[in-house]
């Protein structure tokens, strides 16, 4: 990789999308899909994790069963692939879905817009995508909120994102489903979310509207509510769902892990909310996907926030930092998630960080760079 690039010559679209159309939060909130689904079509092509499936315990079929809503079903177990996403799109068009349901993780909810995507290609749609609702069983990723879909090969290498012109239609987040999922994801959730605000100050020492566009200050004002909110109340959060109990508190940060996680990515267009963290994210599914394959999206994010702080000047809130991450039972370091901490692997890593749109090319940043690395590896 190591190819020098700026962030103006990432183009964006030039219009905020910030998340989705409906969004719908509460308990017994499957049943409510039906509604949703006709609101957009007739036929949906439900695209579902095999575990997720599994997890609405039969509810979705039973409540379209009851709607007369007919339906086809894809459980998928692998990769977001665009190989698998024109696939879908086929499967789609072909039998006469007009609708595109994604039930999971984030790879699933990923996987449905980009279907979606392809599926409003071969139609020739005037939306330019087919309608997509999206139910969400883990909040470890705004994923079901987010214009993009990031993209992978069938090893788990990653390929960068797909960037929609699209919302997603609407969201409905059953948290009877929610409070079940394994307390990990909760905890990738709050880390991910927390990341924005640290990611967007990128060696600044604040984000001012004298200073930045007025959308990017919008959305670190949102990220500063969010890292207080997550700091108060996101470790009774993670101890409530090991225990199986749906508080306040779960639902306080399902919200924010997906609706106000999802927004500031809408404010800052995808991207200014993004630095060395997701960053590093993208580097290690990259050079070390089989040595990081077992670890999530928000683990991997969460071992790269350390460094990010450090290059911020902000080495004074990395003990609260990694308090709050043991507190999860999260990875801390490169080692922690498989990586031996070599020299070449900690150089591949470097090289390809300096040369990201994140740092300047200078002998201050490559300086500044060299020292927050050490945080990947103690």
């Amino acid at each position: 990789m190591a190819e020098a690039r700026s962030l103006e010559e990432i183009k964006l679209d030039y219009a905020w999308k910030f998340g989705c159309g409906r969004y719908i939060q509460q308990r017994e909130a499957l049943e409510t899909l039906p509604e949703e689904i006709k609101r957009l079509g007739d036929k949906p092509l439900i695209i579902a994790g095999p575990r997720a499936w599994e997890a609405t315990e039969g509810r979705i079929e039973k409540a379209l069963r009851e709607a007369g809503i007919e339906y086809v079903l894809s459980v998928y177990p692998d990769q977001n692939t665009y190989e698998k996403a024109r696939e879908h799109a086929s499967q789609a068009v072909s039998s006469g879905c007009d609708v595109i349901v994604g039930v999971g993780g984030g790879r699933i909810m990923d996987q449905a817009k980009a279907s979606a995507y392809f599926a409003g290609e071969m139609t020739k749609a005037r939306s330019g995508h087919f309608p997509v609702v999206q139910v969400p069983t883990s909040i470890a990723t705004c994923a079901a909120f987010a214009p993009l879909s990031v993209m992978y090969t069938q090893e788990g290498a990653s390929l960068g994102s797909l960037r929609h012109n699209f919302e997603v239609n609407a969201i409905v987040v059953d948290l009877d489903v929610i409070v079940k999922e394994p307390a990990r994801y909760v905890a990738s959730g709050i880390l991910d979310g927390m990341a924005k605000m640290v990611e967007m100050q990128n060696g600044h020492d604040n984000i001012t509207i004298e200073e930045f566009d007025v959308g990017l200050v919008t959305a670190f004002t949102l990220a500063k509510y969010t890292m207080e909110t997550y700091r108060k109340r996101g470790v009774q959060a993670v101890e409530d769902v090991r225990a199986g109990k749906l508080t306040k508190e779960v639902e306080d940060i399902t919200y924010l892990n997906i609706a106000v996680a999802g927004v500031i990515s809408g404010c800052s267009k995808g991207f200014g909310q993004t630095a060395l963290g997701h960053e590093c994210y993208e580097l290690i599914r990259t050079h070390f996907t089989q040595e990081a394959k077992d670890f999530i999206h928000g683990e991997i994010v969460a071992v790269g926030q350390s460094m990010q702080l450090s290059f911020n000047g902000q080495e004074d809130q990395i003990p609260a930092l990694r308090e709050m991450m043991n507190s999860f039972d999260m990875p801390l370091t490169l080692k922690d998630i498989g990586i031996e901490p070599t020299e070449e692997n900690v150089e591949t890593l470097y090289q390809d960080l300096y040369h990201s749109p994140f740092v300047k090319d200078c002998p201050e940043e490559a300086e500044k760079l060299r020292k927050a690395m050490k945080w990947l590896c103690e």
